[in-house]
């Protein structure tokens, strides 16, 4: 009978895991779509340039000290929120989701004239005319070649613009921006040292991604609720052979609900245990961008499963009751 209670109880610690596994799967597969929106790859990093030059020096430092490096940066502004500047090397743009028209080429950084690319919820300005679409910032028009691509749950009012060496946002002072830097751990190093930055930071997009992915290929809800409903099985089990356990002891009268509420009770503290093990095993391991809701999904799995238990605890002791009088 002990083998039997053991192997429920391990089981009811594999279906917690289980659960949280197929819910890290549900929000790594929207992280994946976050990183690809964002157009940068696992070894982006965050700089935070206190230098005062100017973006044009730091592109002329860069294409100088890494000419054949593969390297692509983005220039968050400080004082506008939604304007992003791009600027690349050695490096192919298309990965960029865009549902019109077409993002940056690296050839469009080397000319002299800005170009615009807006997400779908861009906040900033626009005005077509002649067929072609222009972008309105700070002042000045920029022609508009392409549209970003929806991300669920996501909503960027972001808008891009070219830089280089050449172009007039080029002249803008870099320590007004967050920089996005793309490239090796090694080149990313030596960016933050010649801009006099202490430290890199991954981007949380990054950071997402880069954490152990546990991923399961059935369709994610409905597992989750056939594991459920595998753990109601389990509750209906255990209930059972902890009644039967009680019964082959022969205790009757007032010392049988004493019993059944001791090797109950221990089961419900067990229970909870399991489920803080495996919730602090689980934000360990894999990747969650809410963890307040993988605890909420073990504490909703928790209470389902000990309402089954002392449901049918309750039912097989008024039956026994019962056949007894």
């Amino acid at each position: 009978m002990k083998r039997y209670k053991l192997f429920v109880i391990l089981s009811t610690f594999f279906l917690f895991i289980m659960i949280g596994i197929v819910y890290s799967n549900m929000q790594s597969q929207l992280a994946d779509q976050i990183l690809q929106a964002q157009g940068m790859s696992m070894e982006a990093r965050i700089v935070k340039p206190k230098k005062t030059m100017t973006i044009a020096s730091f592109l002329k430092w860069i294409k100088k000290e890494f000419p054949k490096e593969s390297i692509q940066m983005q220039f968050k502004s400080k004082e506008d929120k939604n304007q992003v500047l791009i600027w690349s090397q050695n490096r192919d743009l298309n990965y960029f989701p865009v549902s019109s028209g077409r993002f940056f080429s690296e050839d469009d950084f080397k000319g002299q004239v800005t170009i615009a690319a807006v997400s779908p919820s861009s906040a900033a300005a626009q005005i077509k005319t002649q067929g072609n679409t222009y972008l309105i910032a700070n002042g000045q028009y920029y022609s508009v070649v392409g549209s970003l691509k929806a991300v669920p749950y996501q909503s960027s009012k972001a808008y891009y613009l070219t830089t280089g060496v050449k172009q007039e946002t080029g002249q803008s002072r870099i320590n007004h921006f967050t920089l996005y830097v793309d490239a090796s751990s090694q080149t990313i190093g030596k960016i933050a040292s010649h801009l006099k930055s202490s430290e890199t930071y991954w981007p949380d997009f990054v950071k997402r991604g880069r954490q152990r992915r546990l991923t399961l290929l059935m369709p994610e809800a409905l597992l989750i609720l056939f594991l459920l409903g595998v753990g109601v099985l389990l509750m209906g089990l255990i209930a059972w052979l902890t009644w039967k356990e009680t019964d082959l002891s022969h205790v009757k009268e007032d010392l049988l609900p004493n019993l059944l509420l001791n090797r109950s009770g221990r089961f419900i503290v067990f229970m909870v245990l399991e489920a803080f093990a495996s919730y602090f095993l689980l934000v360990w391991k894999a990747y969650y961008s809410n963890q307040s809701i993988l605890g909420l999904l073990l504490l909703g799995t928790v209470v389902v499963e000990l309402a089954v238990y002392v449901g049918m605890m309750v039912y097989m002791y008024r039956k026994g009751k019962q056949a007894d009088d």
